[in-house]
């Protein structure tokens, strides 16, 4: 019996499929180009060859990341389990229906719109794509020049035109035209006007490193202590991880978070060579944010997760950087420790307390109701090893599947997890422990005392799976557990199990470093698809 198995193809030649999937690709851009008052793009050979390699790449790695380069950039991802031909329109049909989410009243970037205004970007002129298969999973990349999605003053009112518009609708802007603003970096690729390879120099031009230190740290403490969270402190091992990220992002083609496991709020402004900031400054354009959140519904929620980074009541320290190349961009990157914007249900209301809470108040409960008064019966020591042990085999087996290296059992985590699940037993109550760690809780009930083995649960949390959509990674309501278990940056994971003897258990996981960071592209980092790789 002949067994056929997939293989990556790496596409050297150009067949006539591939010019019919190129006209496709680039039909469907000027259909709708058209409808927005935008010019035709024309086919690049040398834009095609890049997105293809790129396209090539991502297939190789089964994963959706950006490229590193000065172009623009559209990704497209899709599965079926049996083969089918791809069609060049399926992509920018995707791209596209993100129309419904941009508001053409408030031109600008926002969340979940980044591919439609690129498609439709006036000022762009070539595109070329790249298609990589391996007859069931399906790669597109687009690649676009001049870039569009420049976050420049004016740029997206100047490109992005409602259906409708004409040709001569609005002007062009310049390629080099200047923004004054500051720019807080929003969960999408930005593409920025190239320049010539930087070397990042030890501090900001003229700017005193000190002074803006000390002005950073007091802006950040006076907004915290508004919102009853504790003052920070300014850590020197997190303000070098911060500065050499401020540096690197200066010579990077997009403005991007690090792969720091800690929390990151990143600013950026352009002006003159010798262009400066003042802490209290970046501190109030994160802060603005706060206009965006809604307190009576704790949670994630967009255009919002600089202020409740920067408000998180358990976060203790911080580190800043900032950077000046001399070219008319500076970059500021703010390291914080634990991290916050976890998305664990709960910690939004325990850490992101409304204005005029003080330092003293209690955090949010959040309580599930349905549950009976419950009393302690403790398990025996050689149970609960056993219970662990066999919980820390499945959630590796489990992560091992998406590409996550395996957990290490903290004894130290272990202790805390198991003095929260029977606390959580006692107090009648299901509610995470706001103590910065990653968390996971499983609930049973039932007539029968038997104690639940650890693949059950692990089964149970990984069976959210079924509510994430990995291609549109970041926080999904019913996923969280999942996502926490198979988190990659995840190293540790303490466990503790506890019961009232009657019935009802309740297990705790935490993990270190925390997982479910609402930070942009962390999600995609961290929670990979099935069948992926270490």
């Amino acid at each position: 019996m002949l067994t056929l198995v997939p293989v990556a193809v790496q596409r050297k030649n150009k067949t006539m499929t591939d010019c019919g999937f190129e006209k496709e690709f680039v039909d469907a851009h000027n259909d709708y180009r058209r409808k927005h008052g935008a010019p035709p793009l024309a086919l690049s050979r040398d834009l095609c060859n890049s997105a293809q390699k790129w396209a090539d790449h991502l297939l190789s790695i089964k994963s959706l990341k950006h490229s590193s380069t000065n172009h623009g950039e559209n990704l497209y991802y899709a599965y079926s389990s049996t083969p089918t031909k791809p069609d060049g329109k399926d992509a920018v049909d995707s791209w596209y229906s993100e129309i419904k989410d941009y508001h053409f009243n408030k031109p600008g970037f926002s969340s979940g719109t980044g591919h439609f205004t690129q498609v439709v970007w006036k000022d762009c002129s070539e595109v070329g794509v790249g298609l990589a298969t391996d007859g069931q999973t399906n790669f597109v990349v687009g690649q676009y020049h001049p870039a569009g999605n420049m976050c420049n003053a004016d740029y997206f009112e100047k490109n992005v035109l409602p259906l409708g518009s004409s040709t001569s609708s609005a002007p062009k802007c310049s390629p080099t035209a200047g923004g004054g603003g500051g720019l807080i970096v929003p969960q999408s690729k930005i593409a920025r006007s190239s320049s010539p390879a930087y070397k990042a120099p030890p501090q900001a031009n003229g700017t005193d490193l000190g002074q803006f230190h000390r002005d950073f740290l007091r802006a950040c403490n006076n907004q915290r202590m508004a919102h009853g969270a504790p003052a920070l402190t300014l850590d020197p091992a997190l303000s070098q991880g911060a500065q050499a990220w401020a540096e690197t992002l200066l010579g990077e083609p997009v403005l991007k978070n690090s792969s720091s496991p800690h929390g990151e709020n990143i600013w950026a402004k352009t002006g003159s060579a010798g262009i400066t900031a003042t802490g209290q400054e970046v501190v109030d354009a994160w802060y603005k944010q706060e206009e965006n959140y809604d307190f009576s519904k704790p949670g994630h929620q967009a255009k919002t997760g600089q202020f409740t980074q920067l408000v998180w009541r358990s976060s203790k320290e911080v580190g800043v950087g900032i950077a000046n190349g001399g070219t008319g961009m500076l970059t500021v990157v703010a390291h914080f420790k634990p991290a916050g914007n976890i998305s664990n249900p709960g910690y939004h209301a325990q850490n992101v307390m409304p204005k005029g809470s003080k330092v003293t108040d209690k955090p949010v409960e959040v309580v599930t109701s349905g549950m009976q008064a419950l009393a302690v019966n403790s398990l025996s020591a050689n149970e609960l090893g056993q219970f662990g042990q066999a919980l820390l085999k499945s959630l590796n087996q489990y992560r091992s599947q998406h590409g996550a290296l395996p957990l290490v059992l903290s004894p130290a985590l272990t202790r805390e997890a198991q003095d929260w699940a029977a606390h959580l037993v006692s107090i009648n109550t299901l509610m995470n422990s706001g103590k910065g760690h990653g968390e996971n809780i499983f609930y049973c009930s039932g007539s029968s005392t038997a104690t639940p083995t650890g693949s059950d649960v692990a089964e149970s949390w990984y069976n959210e799976i079924e509510k994430y959509n990995f291609l549109s990674p970041g926080f999904q309501s019913g996923a969280g557990n999942f996502t926490q278990m198979v988190w990659k940056s995840s190293k540790q994971v303490g466990v503790g199990l506890a019961t009232n003897g009657r019935g009802t258990f309740i297990a705790v996981a935490f993990y270190d470093p925390a997982g479910n960071i609402t930070n942009p592209g962390y999600f995609h980092d961290n929670v990979k698809t099935k069948g992926s790789t270490f």
